[in-house]
């Protein structure tokens, strides 16, 4: 059995078509756990329409974000396999019954495939290409390290870490994966490290099985409060995961680093006027973090993008930085 986990919180709009496309699916032999996570909305009577299906569970807690309700999910899932679908997603048919296929031809631990991106009704095809790949040596080099330290010279693979678009065998979950995205920040990419600790093969599949949605009421589209220091609390993370695991990869660690700042610094455009954002850039750039970060740079591994705001950051450039975003993000 697959165990489906939909966290839910505040999704009226979109919830019906999440779990409608996981339910129409080809592959039947599931359980879908929609999970409320407090919604104020009229999300959780609408979970409770789907009682009547005998694969459908349905939990109602307190809001404890987005984490704590992929837990609450897998707490009481049952499943050999399972995967998370955000309830404001939707997923092919071919979705769970392609992601098992792939698990059980190959005898992999997880399987990971493309996604769509939906644009308010527009599908956006072109999105990240997905390699029909098997990784069965060296997990933490080939999957870990081009998830949590990306760096974009040529050469070097980077993939996405999300949560979603995944199908894990169970035993690769284990408490430590489940770290709040309100401690952390990206919470996915941790949950990625510590699956791999678990994984003795992993396969990718090209196929994109995964509508993702382009909302602007997510929490990416909206600014963060402390969002620094919840960047450099996952940099912090990922460090002690290269001391315990003996990691020596200078180049990863410092494309963690650089995301800490990179991240950071969008996050502060996001801010309402220039002035505030401006204030939030300057702040970010008079961190130890940002002054050690920048002397392990290596220039020559940075997209041209990200060497005009390694520029112009390096030499306090702050309101340059803010007006030519556009130019480097």
């Amino acid at each position: 059995m697959v165990s489906v986990i939909v966290p839910v919180y505040n999704q009226e709009k979109y919830l019906k078509k999440c779990v409608d496309s996981i339910l129409n699916g080809t592959y039947k032999d599931i359980e879908c756990i929609i999970v409320d996570d407090g919604s104020k909305d009229a999300s959780p009577a609408l979970c409770d329409e789907y009682k009547s299906d005998p694969r459908v569970k349905v939990i109602h807690k307190p809001n404890g974000g987005l984490t704590s309700a992929r837990k609450a999910g897998f707490d009481v899932s049952t499943g050999e396999y399972v995967c998370f679908v955000d309830s404001d997603d939707y997923v092919a048919p071919g979705f769970v019954s392609k992601l098992y296929e792939a698990i059980g031809k190959n005898d992999a631990d997880v399987s990971v495939c493309g996604h769509y991106r939906d644009d308010n009704g527009t599908i956006i095809e072109h999105t990240y290409e997905m390699p029909d790949r098997i990784i069965d040596r060296d997990i933490i080099d080939k999957y870990v390290l081009p998830i949590i330290g990306k760096v974009y010279a040529e050469g070097y693979d980077n993939y996405p870490g999300y949560v979603w678009g995944r199908l894990y065998r169970r035993e690769c979950l284990t408490e430590k994966c489940f770290i709040s995205e309100r401690e952390v920040y990206t919470e996915d990419d941790i949950f990625q490290m510590y699956i791999a600790e678990n994984a003795k093969k992993i396969v990718f599949i090209k196929d994109k099985l995964v509508y993702y949605r382009d909302n602007s009421e997510s929490l990416t589209r909206r600014y963060r409060k402390g969002m620094f220091d919840m960047l450099k609390k996952r940099h912090g993370i990922v460090c002690d995961y290269f001391r315990e695991h003996k990691i020596d990869n200078d180049v990863r660690l410092m494309g963690s680093a650089f995301y800490t700042l990179y991240v950071s610094i969008t996050n502060a455009y996001l801010l309402d006027g220039e002035k505030s954002s401006v204030t939030e850039i300057k702040s970010i750039r008079e961190d130890k973090f940002t002054e050690d970060t920048l002397k392990t740079i290596r220039f020559k591994l940075l997209r041209p993008r990200q060497k005009l705001f390694y520029v112009l950051f390096k030499y306090r450039l702050c309101s340059l930085v803010y007006r030519m975003r556009n130019l480097m993000f």
